[in-house]
């Protein structure tokens, strides 16, 4: 009996341990912006209606120091709503190398999901607003809302209408990333 309590003990203070460490990584510094766990890590039942107005601009993603995302609202009525979306890797300036469409589901109307493609691959991409103690974040640090996305490889592109080789599935791994704006203006262009 004390064996089995003992155990009981362990198991709940291991679990704490995990919480406080799962809870902790979610940072909103420049450094560490990358959020760990699978696809439902992230709350969506809980996001806040999406910030269509303030959306359009350039998005730092995660905590690499190159990668952003441009979001454009394309179209934007009561009864549809649609999202362009490129993601850059070598910084603002560089060409784009995946792009796709986000929309809003009826069953979601604060998530936006979207499927992007680049040369190889299909992405599916959800991106929502959350109130940072949602995500169990320092309001200091991060202010009161954070917007996230969680990305994943869904498959290959199938351009040109080649034949789809079979997927590694460790590339299929889920990225939860916190996004941080840096640019307002979804037309910039860099001068060459």
């Amino acid at each position: 009996m004390k064996l089995i309590s003992l155990l009981l003990v362990l198991l709940v203070v291991s679990f704490q341990a995990n919480a406080s460490r799962a809870a902790s990584q979610l940072f909103c510094s420049d450094e560490d912006s990358v959020i760990q766990g699978g696809v439902d890590i992230l709350p969506w039942s809980v996001a806040k209606p999406f910030p269509w107005d303030n959306i359009n601009g350039f998005w730092k993603l995660g905590d690499d120091a190159g990668t952003y995302v441009r979001a454009k609202v394309q179209s934007s009525t009561t009864s549809r709503k649609i999202l362009t979306l490129q993601i850059y890797g070598d910084g603002i300036c560089s060409r784009p190398y995946a792009r796709g469409t986000g929309y809003i589901d009826a069953t979601e109307k604060n998530v936006v999901r979207a499927i992007l493609l680049d040369s190889q691959y299909r992405y599916q991409m959800k991106l929502g607003l959350f109130d940072s103690r949602d995500l169990s974040v320092s309001t200091n640090k991060c202010g009161d809302r954070i917007m996230a996305v969680s990305m994943q490889v869904v498959g290959r592109a199938l351009i040109g209408g080649g034949s789809a080789k079979p997927i590694d599935p460790s590339i299929m791994e889920t990225h939860n990333m916190i996004l941080k704006k840096v640019n307002s203006d979804a037309s910039f262009k860099c001068e060459r």
